[in-house]
């Protein structure tokens, strides 16, 4: 059975036929003219053919090594094209972007940020999937995902976390649900109240902190939902009080549509994480895309504007 010729005996034999020489070739390929003569040796011997007549003062090519000629300059330019085809995705502002969130960070923080971005960006395809279950994007062959990172810590060696900021969530409800409801002074208060919260914050009794304190407060629902925009309209439309994140109710507060409850008491908070697979380098879409990514949502995360020192800036973990 015959060898299947080395590629880099073909480029070799290739400098040499368009060279003309075993000097001029070593030139065109940026080695010693003995590496070139060697390679081509082994490629007559993979081939089993004479490929190039030698003497002292020039060099020719046999008929086999006519024939051989333009396929060993199309791998040349196959090569290259190759080459380029890789250097436009590293240095090239164009082509898919999948990114994966949840409904309320796709609904009010990472949304508006895509739509600008594909604005400024023309050339980029944005693919937003939206899902509330946690995504590898390893598995799931996505870019990037936005992650609210309840337990604090991202734990995966393939993959880049960087901290976009934190969130908190807080119980609110619109003043004509509290109007028509007794007043709410102290976390027991809430069993008197309709809650719209998950049926896990339900059995193991919502968390409350105030300072130190922390207290674990039984209550009661007869809704239970994980889906915050849902909770939000349902809260505006007065159906009861609900937990939501800060994202999701600024504009909501300064409309006077809703209010904080039981204001001295906080509830969850967590940081959120733009989470990538690990490449090194990366690519200029991808630098764009964090670069751009980063900062807006950081922005829109009212926790990051209230802290003293933040500045929106990513740090990154693996």
């Amino acid at each position: 059975m015959k060898t299947m010729p080395s590629p880099d005996n073909l480029l070799a034999f290739d400098a040499l036929a368009r060279a003309g020489s075993f000097t001029a070739a070593a030139d065109l390929q940026g080695c010693h003219k003995s590496l070139i003569s060697a390679r081509v040796k082994e490629l007559e011997r993979e081939l089993g053919a004479v490929l190039v007549l030698r003497s002292t003062r020039k060099m020719a090519l046999t008929e086999a090594g006519e024939r051989l000629r333009p396929h060993a300059a199309r791998l040349r330019e196959t090569m290259a094209q190759a080459r380029m085809a890789v250097d436009q995705t590293q240095s090239g502002l164009a082509g898919p972007l999948a990114i994966s969130t949840t409904s309320s960070l796709a609904q009010y923080v990472l949304g508006p940020v895509l739509s600008e971005l594909a604005t400024r960006y023309p050339d980029l395809t944005l693919s937003l999937r939206v899902n509330n279950r946690l995504q590898d994007p390893v598995a799931d062959v996505l870019d990037f995902c936005l992650r609210s990172a309840r337990s604090h810590k991202v734990h995966d060696e393939n993959l880049v976390a960087r901290l976009a900021g934190y969130a908190s969530e807080n119980l609110y409800a619109s003043p004509g649900y509290l109007a028509r409801h007794p007043p709410l002074r102290q976390p027991a208060d809430l069993s008197r109240h309709r809650l719209l919260v998950m049926e896990s914050e339900q059995r193991d009794g919502l968390l409350l902190k105030k300072g130190e304190q922390l207290l674990r407060q039984p209550i009661a629902a007869q809704l239970y939902l994980d889906h915050y925009p849902l909770r939000a309209e349902l809260a505006l439309a007065s159906q009861g009080i609900t937990l939501l994140a800060d994202y999701t109710v600024e504009r909501h507060l300064a409309r006077g549509e809703l209010v904080r409850v039981l204001p001295e008491w906080h509830c969850d908070y967590w940081p959120i994480y733009l989470v990538h697979p690990f490449r090194t380098p990366l690519t200029c879409k991808y630098q764009t895309f964090i670069d751009f990514v980063l900062p807006r949502v950081a922005a829109a995360l009212p926790d990051n504007r209230a802290q003293a020192g933040s500045d929106g800036r990513a740090s990154s973990t693996r």
